[in-house]
Order: C-alpha cells, then sequence, then structure tokens
C-alpha cells in the first residue's frame, strides 16, 4: 500500500516533510495520484499541499496555489473519491457513523457489527449545489459532471430532494 511517506518522496516540491498528514494512510494513493495528475501543472501554479486531512469522513486538502482554475476539476475529483475508499487501507469503502462522527471505511475497518451494517449513501449524494447547477461525482466514468435541475432525477435524485433543489 502506497503511504504519505511514499507520495512526499515522489513529489517533495509540492507535498514538503513539512505537510501535515492528519488522516489515515488509505488515502495516500488519493493524493499520490492528484499530484500525479495535476504534475504539469503544479508548478507554473506554485501548487503545495500544506495539510491532508479528514472533514466529515471525506478528504479534505489544505493547499497554497496561485488560484489556477485549471487546479479545481482535479481537486474535486480527489474529494469525491475518498467518500469510496476507506481512510484507513484505501479499499472501497463508504461514510458511515460512528458515534456522532464522519468517517470512509470498509467493512474490514470498522469496529462493531452495527457500523459494518450501514448501508451505503445514495451515488447522486456525492455531489453539491452550484450555480451552474448540481456538481456531481460518477463513480463509473470517475469523473465531476454538472447535472442540470431538470435532469436530477437521471442520477437517482428523489423527487422531494429534487423539488428541494429549486
Amino acid at each position: 500500500m502506497l503511504t504519505f511517506d511514499d507520495v512526499k518522496a515522489s513529489h517533495p516540491a509540492q507535498f514538503s516533510a513539512a505537510s501535515a498528514v492528519e488522516c489515515g494512510q488509505g488515502w495516500a494513493g488519493i493524493v499520490g495520484r492528484l499530484l500525479d495528475e495535476i504534475a504539469p501543472i503544479a508548478t507554473e501554479s506554485r501548487f503545495g499541499i500544506v495539510a491532508v486531512r479528514e472533514k466529515l469522513g471525506a478528504l479534505r486538502l489544505d493547499t497554497v496555489h496561485d488560484g489556477d482554475e485549471r487546479l479545481r476539476e482535479p481537486l474535486l475529483l480527489a474529494e469525491f473519491r475518498s467518500r469510496l475508499a476507506c481512510e484507513e487501507c484505501g479499499k472501497a469503502g463508504h461514510v458511515r457513523s460512528l458515534d456522532g462522527w464522519k468517517k470512509c471505511l470498509c467493512d474490514d475497518h470498522c469496529t462493531t457489527a452495527d457500523q459494518r451494517a450501514q448501508p451505503p449513501r445514495p451515488a447522486w449524494t456525492i455531489g453539491r449545489l452550484t450555480s451552474k447547477g448540481y456538481l456531481w461525482f460518477d463513480p463509473e466514468a470517475d469523473a465531476v459532471r454538472i447535472v442540470a435541475t431538470d435532469e436530477l432525477a437521471s442520477i437517482g435524485m428523489p423527487p422531494h430532494e429534487i423539488e428541494r433543489m429549486k
């Protein structure tokens, strides 16, 4: 399994020894993939990672860069990918509630039967409303796309949620 030490060694200009890691090693592969994907623009944008952490069961990256818009989608993809990967080992997982806290785990890293029994959230929940439409992560395509309000049913969003979005 790839570790954050491996990622730091592979990308010293973007992920320094001083960069804080406040999450499990399971997300190191997601961060490594992100840095590989943005390598052509990272130097131009003076991109660097200050901290890698977990918030509400998803990866959060504290970064510095010059505001290059080309970084927006890869950063979102990393966050959305983390909602389907175990924070501890990187295997397929989903966000679960653990004593009031959210954490993305596989069944193997759950500590109780109640945690293992929690079903995955519906795929349409991995997204957010924006001024341009609903920004949605399509796990099958491993891509982010904008879904217009009149197309929300196509991603499985129930009618009461669609009505709430309007």
